[in-house]
């Protein structure tokens, strides 16, 4: 359960969860937490790896896992929810995902 608290344990749960769905090429880092949000960065993302080897368009990945980051967050916790605030697949050098208390 993700307890929305600042605690590096709720990004971390949920990396544990994504590096079983994605495998062992999904590399992360709980980069901070304050004020009840931890911000995980994700350095490697074997989906956009993959799209980027076989030539595929990826700009379409953005938008599928964010809405999978941001449901498997809320079931794991409803009170919790998350946001990207940098995306590989849109050119950052990493994805960002801020996870804290619903608004």
């Amino acid at each position: 359960m993700i307890d929305c608290d600042g605690d590096s344990e709720a990004g971390e749960v949920f990396c544990v969860v994504s590096n079983v769905i994605y495998g062992p090429n999904f590399s992360w880092v709980v980069s901070g937490s304050s004020d009840g949000e931890v911000v995980m960065k994700i350095t490697g993302c074997p989906l956009l790896k993959e799209a980027m080897e076989i030539g595929a368009d990826y700009g379409g990945l953005a938008g599928t896992c964010q809405e999978y980051v941001r449901s498997a967050v809320e079931n794991l916790n409803p009170r919790c929810t998350s946001r990207y605030t940098k995306c590989m697949c849109s050119g950052d050098d990493c994805c960002e995902n801020v996870i804290g208390a619903r608004p």
